[in-house]
């Protein structure tokens, strides 16, 4: 059975291609496609200077920290320190609120002191912190805010 489908297949696949050679164009090239959507990728490819495609980010971990919590403890949480795995030179911390206001992250290697701040509004969108890493040293993640957030940890 498999034989039979591969060779009718195959078989297909020689006449379209021969076709197409000797210059003969299939009915639907004659209508025009419909433009393919845009990706996030194609998107990335098309902007200028240096693009770090998803592929080369690891997320490692996430964590919802609401309203409540932060408003209980002084509008601060701390994660915990972790390690990023091997053969990742930059740590990065993600985080997105809502409901106004402002809410800042702190990305901060404990080894060195060495840290980077974002402070944006709480809008719903994603603001990036990212700062550079040595193998072995431990990271950390301060959040400042009084609305519901969601924090990423990412390794590139």
């Amino acid at each position: 059975m498999n034989l039979r489908r591969n060779l009718a297949l195959t078989t297909a696949t020689v006449m379209l291609g021969g076709g197409l050679a000797m210059g003969a164009a299939p009915a639907t090239a004659a209508t025009p496609a419909a433009p393919a959507p845009a990706t996030a990728t194609a998107a990335a490819q098309a902007a200028p200077g240096p693009v770090v495609t998803k592929a080369g980010w690891k997320n490692l971990w996430n964590a919802n920290i609401s309203g409540d919590y932060l408003k209980s403890h002084n509008k601060k949480w701390v994660s915990q320190g972790y390690k990023l795995p091997g053969g990742s030179s930059m740590a990065r911390g993600v985080f997105t609120c809502w409901g106004g206001g402002n809410a800042k992250l702190k990305v901060l290697i404990l080894d060195t002191g060495k840290s980077t701040t974002k402070k944006h509004r709480c809008n719903g969108k994603k603001h990036y912190a990212t700062v550079a890493y040595k193998r072995g040293e431990t990271v950390k993640l301060v959040l400042e805010g009084s609305k519901n957030t969601r924090v990423e940890a990412w390794a590139g």
